[in-house]
């Protein structure tokens, strides 16, 4: 039987509950309704809580026409993040971007409750599975976006505006987070070397090595402000790029510059204090 499609602004999303009982007539009886509804609506994916039955199914149509049938699926690995732009039943005619993994590990039962992990490599399939999972949790593709351009969305549904480009507002990934986690790892070394009186100590280390290890930070110190540099200009290109960034955000790059800075600066001072052979407290 082909079902009607829960559609937005319908808000019979719910989080949905595991199958139990495998044997029970309904459950393929619900599998043929998604499979129909698919067929009958053009989809290559649906949930069970898509025709508001709150199961923990989703089914996938497969190129061949065949579908394959996910329930009680779990993630358990993701790797890799990307922007992926993706259309859903539940936001008809829209595309929305929405951050998803490229790759994940997959467990689910079949119809007859038989277990299967799988590792999933083709990102499609990876964020077409994620976005169904979504619905699964009680969330839409919506909730995975930036506030901003989550309200523009919101607004454009509502007849109020037109859909946001992608360019208009803060992506949910920013190549300066690499720059942020590669100086938490310099600044966590600087901090860690001022362990090294107590271990050239218990080791024994020659005055060289000491030495070799004061020389580290002496290099690391200027090469976390240069990166701090490199921080603060990025922010202030992508601050142009994408014109929806607000205040809050701005502030809280101007945080993490002063926060990594300052820890940087007193590492150094007290590197310069305990580990440098030549400190005035030797």
């Amino acid at each position: 039987m082909v079902k009607e499609l829960v559609v937005y602004p319908d808000d019979r999303i719910l989080s949905c509950a595991d199958v139990r009982d495998f044997k029970d007539e309904s459950l393929p009886r619900l599998l043929g309704d998604i499979e129909e509804t698919m067929e009958a609506n053009g989809l290559n994916a649906l949930s069970a809580m898509q025709v508001a039955h709150p199961f923990n199914i989703v089914v996938i149509k497969r190129e061949d026409g065949s579908y394959w049938e996910l329930i009680n699926p779990r993630i358990l690995k993701k790797e890799g993040r990307f922007e992926h732009k993706e259309t859903t039943s539940y936001y008809p005619d829209i595309e929305l971007t929405v951050p998803r993994y490229e790759k994940i590990s997959l467990l689910y039962e079949d119809r007859n409750g038989k277990p299967h992990s799988i590792k999933i490599e083709d990102r499609e399939l990876a964020a077409l599975i994620q976005q169904q999972m979504d619905f699964l949790a009680g969330a839409t593709p919506l909730d995975r976006v930036d506030k901003n351009y989550r309200e523009k969305v919101l607004e454009a549904l509502a007849g109020k505006g037109l859909m946001p480009m992608t360019g208009d507002v803060c992506p949910t990934f920013s190549r300066k987070d690499y720059i942020t986690s590669f100086t938490d790892k310099i600044i966590f070394l600087m901090g860690l070397s001022l362990l090294t009186p107590l271990a050239a100590k218990l080791f024994h280390w020659s005055q060289e090595t000491v030495a070799r290890i004061y020389a580290f930070d002496k290099f690391a110190f200027p090469f976390v402000i240069v990166l701090m540099i490199a921080y603060f200009f990025y922010a202030q290109y992508e601050a142009r790029k994408y014109r929806q960034c607000s205040s809050c955000q701005i502030g809280n790059q101007i945080g993490i510059i002063v926060k990594r800075t300052v820890a940087a600066i007193v590492f150094a001072f007290c590197a310069w204090l305990l580990v440098n052979p030549n400190s005035p407290l030797y």
